[in-house]
C-alpha cells in the first residue's frame, strides 16, 4: 500500500503545477492556424473577393471576431500567442532584426522567447497533450530557443521571418540565410517543397502517426502570404482578371461588402490614404500592369492557403477527430506594405541582380515580389496603414474560432479580444493550468484573459469597459479603452502628437477627437504610461540628456 501511495503522490510532488487534467480522450484537440501578413479584409468571411471556402466553413461552424488585436509584426505577435503575455515581457519587445544598442540585453528584449514566460506548448505537453508545430517560428535562432525546447514534441520549422516558398531555400533579402530545423536538428527542405503544402502535410503526418487517444495541440504557422509571393504553376491564374480596376476601387468594394456582412457599422468610412503611396489613376499603364499582376498572385497565394487548410480539416474529419477539435484561424498582423527593396541591407539594385522578375516569371521560382503598399492598404480595408504600424490596419486581425467550447454558430461578434487571450483560453479548455514557476524560477502570469466564459455565452464581453489594451513598437504608441483609442506616431504616418479616435464609428481613424475631449486624451495617455511601465518598454533611442 505504501508503494502504491508513493506512486500516486510522487508525480504531484515533483510537478504540482499541472493538475486537475481530465481524462485525455475527454479534452478537445486544438488546431491553431496562423497565416503570415494577411490583411483583415482578404478572406470571404471578412468581405474579401478572394475565394476562401474552407476558412468560411470554419466561420459558419463558429464565430468571427471583428475586434481582435495582434501585435504589429511577426515575432511580437507570436511571442504573445504562445505565452499569453505582452511581447515586451516575453522577450520580443522589438524584433530581433531591429533591436537598437540600448535595447539589447534589457529584460524583454532578448530577441527570443525568454524564460520569464511558459509556452502553451510546454503546458499542454506536461498536461498529457501531443504537441506539434509546422511552419514559421521567428522566436529565436539558437538551438536552446528551438520549438523542441519550448514544448513541441514534433516540429519542422523555419527559424527566420521568411524565405522562398520553394525548395531552393532562397534568401528573402540581402545577408540572410534561411534556417530550417526538424525536431531541433538542422535540416533542409525536401525536393519539391512548397511551403504551404509541406507544412500542412507535416501537421497531417504528425496527427496521423498518433497511436493513442491523447488529445493534440497542432500549431500550423504558414509562412504565406508573406513575400516573396510564390505559388505553384497551376495556381498562377487563380486571381487573374479580378484587380484591373486597381486598389482604390477594391477598397470601396470591400467596404460595401463588409457593411453587408456587419463586419463594420454602416457609418464606417475608409481610412485616410497613406501619404506617399500614389493613387491608382496616378500610375502609368506599365505600372498598373505590374501592380495588377502582383495582386493576382497575392490572391492566388491566399486561395492556396485556403485549399490546404481544407485538406487538413478533411483529414481530421476522415479520422473522426474533427468533431472534438477546436479550430482557430488568425493572421499575425496586418498586410505587409513593404516592397522587396526596403528590407535591411537591400536595395533595388540587389533585388534586380538576384531575382528573375521578368513579367512572365512573376510568382514563380526565382522571382522576388511583394504585395506593395497600395494593395496592402486595400487588404487592410477599412483601416489605415498596415504591418509595422499601430493604426488599426497594422494590429487588427481576423479571428475565427469553432469547435468544443464555442457556443456560437455562424455568428459575428464585436467584443474586444487580443492575441494574448488565446493561450489562457486554450489552457482552460484543456483543463490545464499556467505554472507559477519553471525550473525553480518564478514566471510572469499571463496578461491575457480567458475567453472561455464569453465563448460559452456566459459573459457578454471579454474585457470590461474600463480595461486597457496597449501597444508599443519602435517608439510608436497606442492604447485602447472601450471604443476609444489614443495613438502617437512619427511623421509622415502620424502627427507626432497624441490623437484620439472613436473606433465604434470611425475605425478608419479619420477624425481626431482629442481637441474636443482633452480629459479623455489625458486619461488615455495616463493609461498608456502605466502600460509601458508595467511591461517594461525601452525606447528605441535612449532619451537625450
Amino acid at each position: 500500500m505504501r508503494k502504491i501511495l508513493i506512486g500516486i503522490l510522487l508525480p504531484l510532488i515533483i510537478n504540482p503545477i499541472f493538475t486537475n487534467a481530465a481524462e485525455p480522450n475527454e479534452r478537445p484537440n486544438i488546431l491553431l492556424i496562423a497565416v503570415d501578413d494577411m490583411g483583415y479584409s482578404d478572406t470571404s468571411p471578412f468581405g474579401g473577393e478572394i475565394k476562401t471556402p474552407n476558412i468560411e466553413s470554419i466561420a459558419k461552424k463558429g464565430v468571427k471576431f471583428t475586434n481582435f488585436y495582434t501585435g504589429p509584426s511577426c515575432s511580437a505577435t507570436r511571442s504573445m500567442l504562445l505565452s499569453g503575455n505582452d511581447n515586451h515581457v516575453a522577450g520580443l519587445g522589438n524584433m530581433y532584426e531591429l533591436l537598437s544598442p540600448n535595447q539589447k540585453g534589457k529584460p524583454g528584449y532578448e530577441g527570443h522567447l525568454n524564460d520569464r514566460v511558459v509556452s502553451i506548448s510546454s503546458i499542454l505537453k506536461e498536461s498529457n497533450y501531443h504537441t506539434y508545430m509546422a511552419g514559421k517560428w521567428h522566436l529565436g535562432h539558437a538551438p536552446e530557443h528551438d520549438p523542441s525546447k519550448r514544448g513541441f514534441e514534433r516540429s519542422f520549422t523555419l527559424l527566420q521571418g521568411g524565405a522562398s516558398h520553394f525548395d531552393d531555400e532562397w534568401m528573402m533579402y540581402a545577408n540572410y540565410t534561411p534556417t530550417y530545423r526538424e525536431d531541433g536538428v538542422r535540416t533542409h527542405v525536401p525536393k519539391g517543397f512548397f511551403s504551404t503544402e509541406f507544412y500542412s502535410n507535416q501537421i497531417v503526418k504528425y496527427i496521423n502517426e498518433q497511436k493513442d487517444d491523447k488529445p493534440f495541440f497542432a500549431y500550423l504557422a504558414f509562412t504565406a502570404p508573406h513575400d516573396p509571393l510564390h505559388v505553384p504553376d497551376e495556381w498562377l491564374n487563380h486571381g487573374k482578371g479580378n484587380y484591373n480596376e486597381g486598389y482604390n476601387a477594391l477598397r470601396k468594394k470591400r467596404l460595401a461588402r463588409m457593411k453587408e456582412l456587419n463586419i463594420v457599422s454602416q457609418e464606417t468610412q475608409l481610412g485616410t490614404w497613406v501619404e506617399g503611396v500614389p493613387l491608382w489613376e496616378e500610375l502609368s499603364p506599365e505600372q498598373k500592369k505590374q501592380e495588377i499582376r502582383q495582386m493576382e498572385i497575392y490572391s492566388a497565394v491566399v486561395e492556396n492557403i485556403d485549399h490546404h487548410i481544407g485538406r487538413v480539416i478533411d483529414n481530421l474529419k476522415s479520422s473522426g477527430k474533427y468533431k472534438n477539435t477546436i479550430v482557430i484561424f488568425i493572421s499575425d498582423n496586418g498586410a505587409n506594405g513593404l516592397t522587396m527593396d526596403q528590407y535591411p541591407g537591400t536595395d533595388k539594385a540587389w533585388v534586380e541582380r538576384n531575382s528573375d522578375n521578368q513579367f512572365s516569371n512573376l510568382g514563380k521560382r526565382g522571382s522576388r515580389i511583394a504585395q506593395g503598399p497600395g494593395w496592402a492598404q486595400a487588404s487592410s480595408t477599412p483601416f489605415r496603414l498596415f504591418k509595422h504600424f499601430l493604426a488599426e490596419g497594422g494590429i487588427r486581425s481576423p479571428l475565427i474560432m469553432s469547435g468544443p467550447g464555442v457556443e456560437f454558430k455562424d455568428e459575428t461578434v464585436n467584443s474586444m479580444a487580443h492575441v494574448m487571450d488565446l493561450a489562457p483560453t486554450l489552457i482552460q479548455l484543456a483543463e490545464a493550468k499556467y505554472p507559477n514557476s519553471l525550473n525553480g524560477k518564478p514566471v510572469k502570469q499571463p496578461r491575457g484573459k480567458s475567453m472561455v466564459p464569453f465563448l460559452a455565452k456566459k459573459s457578454s464581453s471579454i474585457y470590461k469597459a474600463d480595461e486597457a489594451l496597449g501597444w508599443e513598437y519602435n517608439d510608436r504608441k497606442s492604447i485602447r479603452i472601450g471604443n476609444h483609442k489614443a495613438s502617437w506616431s512619427d511623421k509622415p504616418f502620424g502627427s507626432e502628437n497624441w490623437q484620439v479616435f472613436d473606433l465604434n464609428i470611425d475605425p478608419g481613424e479619420t477624425r481626431d477627437i482629442s481637441p474636443k475631449k482633452p480629459e479623455l486624451k489625458e486619461k488615455l495617455i495616463s493609461a498608456y504610461s502605466k502600460f509601458a511601465k508595467d511591461v517594461g518598454v525601452v525606447a528605441l533611442k535612449a532619451p537625450s540628456s
